[in-house]
Parts: C-alpha cells; structure tokens; sequence
C-alpha cells in the first residue's frame, strides 16, 4: 500500500516539474541561436556640430579679437613710453606745492651719485650721514659757478642779495627701486623758498647731465 502511494506522489511531482519548466520556457525564451544570426551595426557617426573643433568655434567669445586687439596697442605705447624718463631725475611737486626730487635708482646708487653732484656742484657739504640718508649743505644762488646762468649772474651784481647763502639739509629716502630727495631746513622741515628750489634744479640738472654723456 505504501509503495503506491510513494508511485502515486513522485508521479505528481515529475508532472509539477515538467509544467514548471514548460512555463519557464514561455517566460524566458531561448534567444542563443537568435544571438548567433545577429550583424554587427554600422560605426555611430558624431554630427559635425559636436566635433570639438565645432564646440571650440561656437564658444569662443564674441568680438574677442576686437577687444585684446587695443591692450596690445596700448602696450606696446607704453612699453615705448618708459624708456624716455626711466633714466632722467624729475622734480614732483606732492601736499602743500612741496617739491621732491625723484630719483631713478635704488638709495645706494643714488647717494653715491648725490655726493658726487654736490662736489662737482661746488655746493659745500657740512656734514654727511649715510644712515639716516642727510647731506647738512650751505647754498646760495650764485654758489654753483657750472650752473650759473644770465639771471644768476645779474644777481651777483646786487650787493643786497649777493652771498646769501642758507644752511639746507638734503634729504634721501629709498622707495623700492628709486630715491626720493627733498630739501629740508635744519630743524626737519620741508621748504620750498628760492635758494631751496634753485639748490634741487640743480642736483636734478647734474644728474641727467651726467645720465646723457
């Protein structure tokens, strides 16, 4: 009895299975000898437009050439500008009409040459001290017998102003790559009378002079 029912359920089961795999088929069908029969597709061809030169082209900035076109003109103005004062000493006038003397080169140099200006200047020199960046000079207009000119030596000729000589102090402070020289009197202050204006137009014309021989 027993052996039976055993015949009985695993028929039951063979026939479970074999539906099962039957709808298995159906749901999942078979497409290796499909995949065998399957051609190669043709390569992808990329529109012209997305070629990256194309997407360098239409991105470029409009009126590009235009624009850079006059910053490198006024470089190159520029660049032919500069060499015309980069040698020469110029007279700046700053707060309250003060005048300086600018300097072209670093402190060392332009003390230095300052030392020199005043000898050959025949402008005579008190006392000198490099640290603190003072020359303690006397000056008068008609001191500098180089230099002297048609109104200079008129006024020789007046006693009431010939020989009138004024103790300065000239000052001399580096600022990068050039020197700045003022015309101080002894107490530290910043003047600007006759005998100190004639005393820095004639550091400054001694100095491009020496700068265009």
């Amino acid at each position: 009895m027993m052996e039976g029912k055993m015949k009985v359920f695993l028929i039951t089961v063979l026939a479970v299975t074999l539906t099962a795999c039957s709808t298995i088929n159906n749901v999942f069908p078979d497409r290796s000898r499909e995949y065998e029969r399957a051609e190669t597709m043709p390569d992808l061809e990329i529109p012209p437009d997305l070629v990256s030169g194309g997407i360098n082209e239409s991105m470029s900035i409009p009126g590009e050439d235009q624009v850079a076109a006059p910053a490198q003109t006024q470089a190159v103005t520029t660049a032919t500008a500069t060499p015309m004062t980069a040698t020469q000493a110029t007279i700046e006038t700053i707060n309250n009409n003060n005048n300086l003397l600018a300097i072209p080169e670093e402190f060392t140099v332009a003390w230095v040459e300052v030392d020199r200006i005043l000898q050959d200047a025949e402008i005579q020199i008190n006392e000198q001290d490099r640290n603190t960046g003072i020359f303690k000079v006397t000056y008068s207009l008609d001191g500098d017998s180089r230099q002297r000119g048609l109104f200079t030596m008129i006024r020789t000729l007046d006693f009431s102003t010939s020989g009138d000589s004024q103790d300065y102090q000239v000052s001399l402070t580096g600022v990068g790559n050039k020197t700045e020289l003022v015309i101080l009197d002894m107490e530290g202050e910043w003047v600007s009378d006759e005998n100190s204006q004639s005393l820095l137009t004639t550091i400054r014309d001694h100095y491009n002079l020496s700068r265009s021989q």
